[in-house]
């Protein structure tokens, strides 16, 4: 059902408080500088989260102080018995917030100033949590949710922040010189609602348990439903309604893991002969970090490094072939490279002047239209190379490149929709990385596919298993408006080859290979793709289950469950152990007959004409029809056990191909009868249908050598 949400304006009223702190502005951005209790003009009003209703999700502020340039604001918590702040990590001498890059990490708390303890239970691989976040979700007393997140104005930004006695503080800024003004969107907030669909309380007729905790997801759509809805805090629109650029549909290798920054022109083709002679159907190449021409790490030319790359791109662009690696891409900075600009360059003239310098870097700017016309130079000139995507990288940076001066907010913001409107212009394919901040999350207008975590390590068994925990957990946020990245990875990596493919599987986003050609693993890799290359993928983005949202699986001794809807009507669950300590060697998890109804929450149907549901275990290649009672898996040491749960209708279960591993993702029901099924079969191999014909139930295996349409008769 179509929900309406009224953006409604929140009038905070009453004396303003005297300013207690220095109105001198702050943000001037360094290496090991934080942003906690930076100097603000404390409002009176409290922001009191209890009291409000699901009708006035965006909160704004009307009665701005004059001359001020940042506010804070005490906020309000229902009772709650748990939650996750999404933050980044705080590393002391590193970049803080507002420079999110690529760790938005889900830290999990019973109590807020649990995030504030010197022995808080950090994630491997990072350091502890940063006390200043951008989102807030809350499992309430009630058994309620509420999910908060701080948004982004025409010339504001807000965050929050938790304090040491477990408060929370609401700041909003322009980060910059320049002082607040208009009405000023302070956060979107959603409580969840009850699921009332009837279809879903009607599935099972022979059970009486419902789903619980369902309405969780609720709390992530409603919010970005109202986002969407208002103009003036961003530019987006909902996952469903991009447009999946095509090369991401198919298999890829990317240099970065394999080389890092040790690149060049002979080492490419050198690759690309390999890949093409591993019999590994790879369609797309790409061209990381190590390419680009640059003085102290601030780029000085879109030619690239002359030393590595003699004859320009020219030679690897030949390279493409329709019916082998058919397209090229190319990694890139937001800002130019991770400095920005040196005033070194070799642009021409009318780029020059669009461009301005500030504190040691020249940026795109100062207007819309100058930031504009950089872009529009910037993605042109790779359009003429003959890359055909960007993977942009360090987007969470530019806003802090821009700090401290005047209209921060709206030039960083600029920037990301130039990049924006420029592919998409151009029909250049668009990879975010670096993009886990408030900014760059919310004006997604086109781009479909955006990093969901850290860097995958091969080798690095806890590296893995955090890497799996941000990527799922994030996706609640992310998958709103784009599809996951999962990064990379090796099909060869010994500790978990096997375990992240499948992970990049049901993550519905690309899917590309960092080994060396030569140590392609094929078993791990041919699962993921039919003949030609083309990944077999979800109808929506991997997310955790109810029970698994709330819970860091590296330290709770359970297990971690994640699902996604696959086929015309699948549910496909992967059930992990992700547990860093010894002592949670082995863990119990399961699968249920309920866990079916988990397609309604992505927005799939749950077919309520099914008479039960079959559990196909995709490693065993058995089935078995679950009943009432939980279907127990035992999970020693670090490992997963993929699922496809697949309703029966008239008499079948229709599985898929077994060698694939989204098998429901092969095959397309055209028609069903008590007597007849009709498939569209999208690729050779076995195909696995479950039949009962007069009481006898068998699962059937069918030998497909051509893909098409096929009919089975009981």
């Amino acid at each position: 059902m179509k929900r309406i949400i009224h953006i409604c304006l929140w009038l905070l009223t009453g004396i303003f408080a005297e300013v207690s702190l220095s109105a001198q502005n702050p943000f001037i951005y360094h290496k090991g500088k934080t942003y906690k209790d930076v100097a603000a003009y404390r409002m009176e009003e409290i922001i009191d989260l209890n009291t409000h209703t699901p009708s006035t999700p965006i909160l704004y502020e009307q009665q701005v102080p004059e001359h001020q340039s940042t506010l804070s604001y005490k906020v309000a918590l229902p009772l709650y018995v748990r939650g996750i702040f999404f933050s980044r990590d705080s590393r002391p001498g590193d970049y803080q917030w507002p420079n999110n890059t690529n760790r938005l990490l889900p830290w999990m708390f019973n109590h807020l100033e649990d995030l504030t303890r010197s022995d808080y239970a950090s994630i491997p691989s990072n350091a502890l949590p940063s006390a200043s976040g951008d989102a807030l979700l809350l499992e309430l007393a009630d058994g309620e949710y509420l999910f908060a997140k701080a948004i982004a104005g025409s010339n504001s930004l807000s965050w929050f922040q938790v304090n040491q006695d477990g408060t929370l503080t609401l700041y909003v800024s322009t980060l910059g010189e320049d002082a607040l003004t208009g009405r000023l969107p302070l956060l979107i907030f959603r409580k969840s609602r009850q699921c009332c669909n009837r279809k879903c309380r009607n599935l099972f007729r022979d059970s009486k348990r419902r789903l619980k905790s369902s309405s969780v997801y609720h709390v992530f759509s409603d919010a970005y439903d109202s986002l969407i809805a208002d103009k003036a805090v961003s530019a987006l629109r909902k996952r469903a309604d991009k447009e999946y650029f095509n090369s991401f549909d198919y298999l890829g290798w990317c240099t970065w893991e394999h080389y890092h920054y040790d690149i060049d022109e002979t080492k490419i083709l050198n690759d690309i002969d390999a890949i093409e002679a591993s019999g590994i159907p790879v369609r797309y190449v790409l061209i990381d970090d190590g390419h680009i021409a640059n003085k102290n790490r601030q780029l000085t030319s879109l030619v690239p490094d002359k030393k590595r790359f003699p004859n320009g791109w020219s030679r690897i662009m030949k390279r493409k072939q329709a019916d082998k690696i058919r397209w090229i891409g190319l990694w890139y900075s937001l800002s130019g490279y991770w400095m920005g600009i040196s005033a070194e360059n070799d642009f021409p003239p009318e780029i020059r002047q669009v461009l301005h310098s500030y504190n040691g870097s020249l940026l795109p700017g100062t207007s819309t239209e100058k930031i504009e016309t950089w872009y529009e130079y910037y993605v042109r000139t790779m359009k003429e190379y003959g890359f055909d995507f960007l993977k942009i990288d360090n987007q969470s940076f530019t806003l802090p490149l821009y700090m401290g001066g005047t209209q921060v907010i709206r030039q960083a913001k600029d920037c990301n929709l130039a990049l924006e409107h420029q592919t998409h212009r151009m029909q250049m394919g668009l990879m975010n990385c670096m993009a886990q901040n408030v900014l760059n999350i919310d004006h997604t207008l086109y781009s479909s596919v955006t990093r969901a975590s850290i860097d995958y390590k091969k080798y690095d068994e806890n590296m893995a298993k955090s890497h799996l925990f941000q990527s799922y957990t994030n996706t609640l946020i992310l998958g709103q408006t784009v599809w996951p990245d999962h990064d990379m990875f090796h099909s060869c990596d010994t500790v978990c080859g096997s375990l992240m493919a499948r992970s990049k599987a049901i993550s519905g986003g690309p899917v590309y290979l960092s080994d060396s050609p030569s140590e392609f693993i094929a078993d791990n890799i041919r699962p993921l793709i039919d003949e030609t290359g083309k990944i077999f993928r979800p109808a929506a983005p991997a997310i955790p289950t109810p029970e698994s949202i709330l819970t860091n699986p590296l330290q709770s001794g359970k297990a971690y469950r994640v699902f996604a809807p696959t086929g015309d009507e699948a549910l496909s669950v992967i059930c992990y152990n992700l547990n860093t300590s010894p002592a949670y060697r082995e863990v119990e998890s399961f699968v249920k007959q309920e866990d079916y109804l988990l397609r309604e929450s992505t927005g799939k149907s749950a077919d309520s004409s099914c008479d039960s549901i079959l559990a196909f275990n995709w490693e065993k290649q058995s089935a078995e029809v679950l009943n009432a009672s939980e279907r127990k898996i035992k999970l020693s040491g670090f490992i997963d056990s993929l699922f496809h749960l697949c309703p029966i209708r008239k008499g079948w279960a229709v599985i898929g191909i077994q060698e694939k591993y989204l098998s429901p993702a092969t095959v397309q029901i055209l028609k069903r009868t008590t007597d007849k099924l009709i498939l569209d079969v999208h690729c050779t191999g076995t195909l696995r249908i479950w039949a009962d014909s007069h009481g006898k139930q068998e699962l059937r295996s069918i030998p497909i050598k051509k893909a098409g349409r096929i009919e089975i008769m009981k």
